[in-house]
């Protein structure tokens, strides 16, 4: 129950936030291009489809109750062939850096990352249930610091931000979380990237 209300209020905060819809970046098309192939090409942990027909990028904080309600969310269109492609960043505590660590760091990161959201709310402190390394390595401290600027080259300020294409390569970037009902033409718009 304690659980169900905080994303009750998540999603009722985020309607009320009136956040960022999804916005073409085709204006800048030829600056576009660059960070989406550094986002083709960063360490991103692979959740949904092995043989996606839909493919989102997702900025997530380990730490982040708006990507947890999103995680939530996302998980029924896995069926339909969506890959979400999850770029870790650590901004929202001081834990975020070490449990994005401890994501990166598994054997299985995908596995790792869905203990993270499975047991939301229920590790040593308020957010994300997977326990955080102590001291992050130099790699992933690296790893988080260009995941961040990616994050920021697509002018998105919080977690979570969604970056996908369409299937002619135009952009679109969403900052924070959408709405429920925005969620089936997202996931509708996204295409495979061409690679």
């Amino acid at each position: 129950m304690r659980n169900d209300l905080k994303m009750g209020l998540a999603w009722m905060a985020a309607a009320l936030l009136c956040l960022t819809p999804l916005r073409a970046v085709s204006a800048r098309t030829a600056m576009a291009r660059t960070p989406m192939l550094a986002l083709q090409q960063a360490k991103w942990i692979p959740e949904g489809s092995a043989r996606p027909r839909h493919v989102i990028y997702v900025f997530m904080d380990a730490n982040c109750p708006y990507c947890h309600a999103l995680w939530l969310a996302l998980k029924p269109y896995y069926r339909s062939g969506l890959q979400v492609r999850d770029i870790l960043v650590g901004v929202i505590s001081a834990s975020s850096p070490g449990k994005a660590a401890a994501i990166f760091d598994a054997a299985n990161p995908s596995a790792a990352l869905r203990t993270n959201e499975i047991r939301w709310d229920h590790g040593i402190d308020a957010g994300g249930g997977i326990t955080p390394i102590a001291h992050p390595s130099a790699k992933d401290l690296r790893e988080l610091a260009r995941n961040e600027a990616l994050m920021q080259a697509f002018g998105i300020d919080g977690t979570p931000g969604l970056v996908l294409a369409d299937a002619k390569g135009k952009v679109y970037v969403a900052g924070g979380l959408p709405a429920k009902s925005e969620l089936g033409r997202i996931v509708a718009t996204a295409s495979v990237p061409a690679h």
